[in-house]
């Protein structure tokens, strides 16, 4: 076969320029660090770098999400553990109002103690969070959620539970609707409240409250009446049931009927009235307000004393009830940040499996590219070599 000097000059050229190419190729992309320059070169590899960056973008943004569940979750946690403390100290000054060695105005200091305890409960109520938002005013976040009016505190917050979700189907509540928190907590023992007639004249106190059995709820009174003898004789009338018990009372007994207990002390007068009802929710200022009143009540009478001890009996049982709910809501919060902690774990490594394959796709091996840029260069030289040795030939060369 005859080969000309043009097409040998262009083959040549074809040769040196596809291998030049190469070396270049290989050297953008150890400048680059990237084994995938335009997605023309390998569109497989190309598709797969986009839905993994892709898949990386969304994981940046749970990310961001979990960050912002957790410092939401995190303050009111904290907000919750200060109310827990403010209804500890107000517990413990329930307690110091029942002994009998305080006195009028020893209680009116109580009381006072109660009230700020109130205003500073109030304060951690319309607490916000790291974002500014109100964390338990619901869905209405920029406005307080509890206000103050004439004694009174209202919520004008809403009911909803706002949710941020961090991770492909799963999201969680990073906030409580102040209602649920500071109103939620059943009154009572939990079942029933129990409570002494205002007009009662007697000495008549109630004490420990407890469900035994089965409570059936009704509306019960308990009166009580004395005979001519001194004794003293009670009746258990329930508004749908009617009459449910009677018998004799002593200094001191315990009254059982349809599931309820209670303890009772004291003397009732003639006509004195206790009530029982099914428990429903109890409102935490409200209860604050209610013992600084009990607290401020007079004792001059033994009645009047009675009365007060009842009254604090039955604070303090709200107030065991409110710890325990503001115990719960703080459990749930705990394990929603758990929850978060396991999605921000989860999702750290997926990332770090995408990464990966995402290396596997895009990123250079040095070492392999180094091993090409050497074999390019070596057969661009060596065609280079050729090309200038047979160009140099010529029919006269081999006359001579």
């Amino acid at each position: 076969m005859r080969v000309s000097t043009a097409d040998f000059y262009a083959r040549s050229l074809a040769t040196m320029q596809r291998r030049e190419s190469l070396v270049a190729q290989v050297q953008r992309q150890l400048g680059s660090g990237l084994k995938l320059e335009n997605p023309v070169d390998d569109p497989a590899g190309a598709a797969s770098v986009s839905r993994y960056s892709a898949a990386l973008a969304a994981g940046d943004a749970f990310d961001a999400t979990v960050q912002r569940a957790n410092a939401a979750l995190s303050a009111e946690e904290g907000a919750l553990a200060s109310v827990g403390d403010v209804l500890q100290r107000v517990r413990e000054l329930t307690v110091q109002g029942q002994s009998a060695a305080q006195s009028v105005q020893s209680r009116a200091g109580l009381a006072a103690e109660v009230e700020a305890l109130r205003g500073q409960l109030l304060a951690l109520a319309n607490s916000r969070g790291p974002d500014g938002e109100h964390l338990f005013a619901g869905y209405s976040v920029n406005t307080p959620p509890f206000q103050d009016s004439n004694g009174q505190v209202q919520y004008v917050g809403d009911g909803g539970q706002r949710r941020l979700e961090i991770g492909p189907g799963n999201s969680i509540a990073i906030a409580d609707a102040g209602q649920a928190v500071f109103a939620g907590a059943p009154a009572g023992n939990g079942t029933f409240v129990a409570a002494a007639a205002p007009g009662n004249t007697g000495t008549l106190q109630v004490g420990a409250t407890a469900v035994v059995g089965s409570f059936v709820p009704d509306q019960y009174t308990v009166s009580f009446g004395t005979a001519a003898d001194g004794s003293i004789s009670y009746t258990v009338s329930g508004a749908s049931a009617g009459p449910v018990a009677s018998g004799s009372y002593h200094d001191g007994d315990t009254l059982s009927f349809n599931g309820v207990s209670l303890d009772l002390s004291g003397t009732p007068a003639d006509g004195d009235t206790l009530t029982v009802q099914p428990a429903g929710k109890q409102d935490m200022f409200a209860l604050l307000g209610e013992l600084a009143a009990a607290l401020r009540l007079p004792d001059d009478t033994p009645a009047q004393g009675a009365a007060q001890v009842t009254r604090l009996n039955r604070v303090l049982e709200n107030l065991d009830q409110q710890l325990a709910h503001v115990s719960s809501v703080r459990a749930d919060v705990g394990s929603r940040l758990k929850a978060a902690e396991v999605a921000a774990d989860a999702s750290a490594g997926a990332k770090l499996q995408i990464e990966q394959a995402l290396s596997a796709t895009q990123d250079l091996d040095y070492a392999d590219a180094s091993t090409r840029l050497a074999q390019n260069l070596t057969a661009l030289q060596a065609v280079q070599e050729t090309f200038s040795r047979l160009a140099g030939l010529s029919l006269f060369n081999y006359l001579r």
